[in-house]
């Protein structure tokens, strides 16, 4: 009877709880390598997402842009962009901001109260795409945001300074970042070729 109630050796207790430490640690690492795909795979999509979002605004409103004044016949009202004169090279190009005139009432002139549009990046970290100061998407990245002014597909960007009235199409690229602190930052570039319907000759 006395031998029956035997139990285990020190030397057998110690080896159980090697083995039961090391079968716990491969799970941990299968678990929080499982999670960290999971959580950068979230990002990723999160990425792709806030840029389509952002740069489809962006493309949308752009491509309907009109010039300040289309009644008018003086061609210094032909511009199209704020902050350049019609006959005049565009200094920034490309640019990390965008300004210009979406006709909403049909009328072809510009009522700056509520036509204007402005694309920017806020000073904020991380920056965000701002649309007439309001916040459009996140996890835009720092110099994320570009627009070059291009005469066509083939000179893009142009080879040379381009003034504002030759101005046929605008290059957007869009750049965000997500990271949640658990796999890395998960960044995503996108760019469109934005082509100006409403650009007079």
């Amino acid at each position: 009877m006395l031998r029956e109630e035997d139990g285990f050796t020190l030397a057998e207790v110690m080896v159980s709880m090697l083995i039961m430490l090391i079968s716990m640690f491969a799970l941990y690492g299968i678990f929080d390598m499982s999670l960290r795909v999971f959580s950068f795979g979230n990002d990723k999509t999160e990425a792709i997402e806030n840029a389509r979002l952002g740069l489809e605004r962006m493309e949308r409103e752009l491509r309907a842009a009109y010039p300040y004044n289309i009644l008018d016949t003086d061609a210094a009202n032909d511009n199209v962009f704020y902050g350049y004169g019609y006959d005049q090279p565009l200094t920034s190009n490309p640019a990390d901001s965008i300004t210009f005139f979406n006709d909403r009432d049909g009328n072809y002139v510009e009522d700056a109260s509520s036509e204007r549009v402005t694309y920017s990046l806020s000073g904020g970290s991380p920056p965000a795409l701002l649309r007439n100061g309001q916040p459009l998407i996140e996890f835009v990245q720092p110099n994320g945001l570009s627009f070059t002014y291009c005469a066509s597909v083939n000179d893009c960007p142009p080879s040379v300074s381009i003034l504002e009235k030759d101005v046929k199409m605008v290059r957007i690229e869009l750049q965000v970042s997500v990271d949640r602190g658990l796999a890395g930052p998960a960044t995503q570039t996108l760019s469109t070729d934005v082509a100006l319907r409403n650009r007079t000759e």
